[in-house]
């Protein structure tokens, strides 16, 4: 047994006024937990501790190293518990003051700031240690609310416990310590249940990106045991032998070294030429897997200077990556495969720095400029050795970040794209059955609806006497585009269009169909008198096969826009498919479709080559150079057809990107 004591009274008792130490001590503790934000801060700091724990204690006695974490949900508790060295009567009596660490170089933090951050980021910890001359078991409660409470009459204290150990396995560990807190309304996480881990197997995936558990360098040998107790009492385990971080890669079926890719990629070259279709085996894959040392992030990424090839090399920088087929893995990973709560964010793309030989701190964003739909795909942790992070795990010198940017940049810009043909084009082009077959039912609709209910105008007097539309001021919002465009088609100014219908109801904006002829030569491009037509080859080809005129018979799905920033928007959340649209019509392009596409312009020389009907001044492509669908840009139509000359030379800015 021992006497309770304050833990804040080793921290400095060498100023008179007992009043100004404690004023200091709490802006200190008050520093330390405003530098942890993350959700998984108290597994991660409990994970870490255990983890040097064992490593020190080592296994020269024959013991297996073991850590135990339990989560219950119904308690809303964690407990953390290892067979490391554990803490002697010293160590016990100080380590949760502030900046107090027994950690040495080369070890897990050693900042003295996380054992504070668990003492007093909640209102209940308990703690046991087991050592060869001292065992012990103590509790704090109220350590959060007091430290909040500018009026409290006295700092909270540990104090012996008899009571049973929360973990009872922790009996049988010869030494250790084994650590509970308990969150509430007041504590930040406040509730275990929030991520929507259903199970223990789930929580072990978590903790292995979250935590020390994902050993990113080297995977030490340490028996996981998790058990979670769900908050109707329901009981699942999990037992993992070894430690080690679990990219995205590990969850899918189709993977392939990066490596094994390139090399088959050149053999297949060198034997079949360079049009050669990919081989079965990395054909459209999941994923591409890739880890490298140091060594290897010279040698194979192509743009490195000298002083980055020095910083690799002073570092011992290594990285994972998992270079996935498409954004919306994240969101089937969330869903489908672990069914956690999508904000909880467990996997997401970006860069995780890591050091100390576990992931630290929150996702970075990977700086592309060009085609930044890409970074979407990428899930990269890169880690540095001889490095110092800050308080909370969280922050990394510029220098490592500029550094870990710089190559991630590089890496997607020069080696996905050697490698980008071999995945699944999942995002643009593929489409569901389901939302397929939505989709075709709604065309069908409006078939029917076409037949049973045309509409028909003809009057030679339309559009007379005035010869010009009747909107007078610019599109302010997409109502406004729509309103232009159809005065455009009605007016013949757009030819080559006929709607058939729209419906706000409906996941896309409207239907229409292709017409081409009878009178083939209005449609035929003139620089002067019909500068949006299209070839004569074009007009002939559609003249010899339908010499009485040409009308699509497949609907065709319209979308209209402001900007085509919009259309992005839809797209990079699933609600809609660019595989089902064959038309956008917007008066502007906006800047975000660079995430995606390429945007060609047909208002430029020759333009007119690839318009495949009147009207269409641009048109989108992948990253593959696949065409996409075509586009209606109201403002710059307006622009070619009032001054030519002038908006062909800003239609250049598209090819500039």
């Amino acid at each position: 047994m021992f006497e309770n004591f304050d833990p804040l009274s080793i921290s400095d008792t060498t100023l008179p006024d007992e009043s100004v130490v404690l004023k200091r001590t709490k802006r200190s503790i008050h520093s330390i937990l405003h530098s942890y934000v993350g959700w998984f801060d108290p597994f991660a700091e409990l994970i870490q501790n255990a983890m040097d724990a064992v490593d020190k204690r080592g296994t020269d006695d024959g013991e297996a190293k073991r850590i135990r974490i339990i989560i219950n949900e119904e308690k809303n508790q964690i407990t953390v518990s290892d067979n490391g060295v554990g803490l002697s009567e010293s160590a016990f009596l100080k380590f949760l003051a502030p900046h107090e660490s027994f950690k040495e170089k080369g070890e897990r933090g050693s900042k003295g700031v996380g054992a504070t951050f668990l003492a007093y980021g909640f209102n209940y910890i308990r703690i046991d240690t087991k050592t060869k001359h001292f065992n012990a078991s103590g509790e704090m409660e109220g350590a959060r609310s007091w430290l909040h409470n500018d009026n409290a009459s006295s700092n909270p204290e540990v104090y012996p416990t008899g009571d049973p150990y929360i973990d009872a396995d922790f009996h049988e560990f010869s030494s250790g310590v084994s650590i509970t807190l308990k969150l509430d309304e007041t504590t930040k996480p406040s509730r275990l249940s929030w991520p929507g881990l259903k199970n223990a197997e789930v929580w072990f995936v978590s903790l292995s990106v979250k935590t020390a558990l994902g050993a990113v360098s080297e995977a030490p040998d340490v028996e996981v045991y998790i058990c979670h107790v769900n908050p109707s009492g329901v009981v699942t385990e999990h037992v993992a032998k070894r430690c080690e971080y679990l990219p995205p890669h590990a969850h899918v079926q189709k993977v392939v070294d990066y490596d094994k890719v390139v090399k088959t990629i050149e053999e297949n070259v060198k034997k079949n030429g360079a049009a050669a279709k990919l081989p079965v085996k990395i054909r459209n894959l999941d994923a591409v897997s890739i880890k490298w040392d140091s060594a290897s992030i010279i040698e194979k990424i192509d743009g490195l200077d000298p002083d980055d090839a020095q910083f690799c090399k002073d570092h011992s920088v290594s990285i994972i990556a998992s270079l996935m087929s498409g954004a919306k893995v994240w969101k089937r990973l969330a869903e489908n495969k672990f069914r956690y709560r999508p904000t909880a964010k467990i996997y997401e793309p970006g860069i995780q720095l890591a050091a100390d030989n576990m992931p630290q701190g929150d996702m970075l964003q990977i700086p592309l400029v060009r085609y930044t739909g890409r970074q979407n795909q990428v899930h990269i942790v890169i880690h540095f050795k001889d490095c110092v992070v800050d308080l909370g795990r969280k922050g990394f010198d510029k220098s490592f970040t500029d550094f870990a940017k710089k190559v991630s940049r590089l890496l997607l810009e020069k080696n996905f794209t050697r490698i980008r043909d071999c995945l699944r084009n999942e995002d643009n082009k593929q489409k569901s059955l389901i939302k397929g077959d939505k989709v075709d039912g709604w065309k069908k609709a409006l078939e029917q609806h076409e037949e049973n209910s045309p509409l028909l105008l003809k009057n030679p007097n339309f559009f007379i006497p005035i010869n010009e539309i009747s909107i007078s001021s610019e599109p302010s919002r997409e109502q406004d585009v729509i309103a232009l465009f159809n005065q455009l088609v009605a007016g013949g100014v757009v030819r080559g269009i006929k709607v058939v219908g729209t419906n706000e109801m409906s996941t896309y904006d409207g239907a229409y169909r292709v017409r081409v002829g009878a009178d083939y030569g209005s449609h035929v491009f003139d620089p002067v008198s019909n500068p949006l037509g299209i070839t004569e080859e074009h007009s002939s080809d559609y003249e010899d096969e339908y010499p009485e005129g040409f009308v699509s018979t497949k609907l065709k799905v319209l979308e209209y826009k402001f900007t085509l920033d919009g259309l992005i928007s839809d797209l990079t959340t699933g609600d809609k498919q660019a595989s089902d649209i064959d038309l956008v019509i917007a008066w502007e392009a906006g800047d975000d479709y660079v995430q995606l596409f390429e945007l060609n312009s047909l208002l430029i020389d020759e333009g007119c080559s690839d318009r495949e009907y009147h009207g269409v001044t641009h048109t989108l492509s992948d990253e593959h150079g696949n065409h996409v669908m075509d586009v209606i840009l109201l403002r710059d139509l307006i622009g070619f057809l009032n001054a030519p000359d002038e908006e062909g030379r800003r239609q250049e800015m598209y090819e500039i990107g």
